[in-house]
């Protein structure tokens, strides 16, 4: 198994992030057919540094104490300063990359990782998504 403590908190929420992406998208993708601008909007609201952190509130007090410390690493790492000033906190920002690191570690994690994804964060995101379509379908249409 990678030794987390070897890896850049900087590469683990690059990963995350993928990781995070990708899983909305799939689930996204599960729940019918809509146009890749409809997909996109919904995804937006769900992957938003703002929705994370949320997310991450959440799940807190369930995390263990090797994934409480993964998700501080994450907090600690300061913002790029081309993602300083674009309209979200960054404590929120701070929030996220420490979610992605989280999820970057139980991506790497073969053995329990998947297991601990789909028990905290698989509801969460089933219900970020059902509220992500309920906005949509409250928007209005262009045409």
């Amino acid at each position: 198994m990678i030794d987390l403590r070897q890896r850049s908190v900087r590469t683990l929420a690059w990963l995350g992030d993928v990781e995070f992406e990708r899983e909305v998208r799939f689930r996204l993708a599960r729940r019918g057919d809509f146009s890749t601008d409809r997909l996109d909007s919904m995804k937006s609201r769900i992957v938003r540094a703002e929705a994370q952190a949320r997310l991450l509130e959440r799940i807190l007090p369930e995390l263990r104490a090797d994934e409480l410390a993964l998700v501080q690493r994450g907090r600690n790492a300061a913002p790029p300063a081309a993602r300083r000033g674009k309209g979200r906190s960054t404590r929120e920002y701070r929030a996220a990359t420490g979610l992605e690191a989280l999820i970057a570690g139980w991506c790497i994690d073969e053995v329990s990782g998947r297991a601990r994804f789909d028990a905290l964060l698989g509801p969460l995101l089933d219900e970020a998504i059902t509220d992500a379509l309920a906005a949509d379908a409250r928007r209005p249409r262009r045409g």
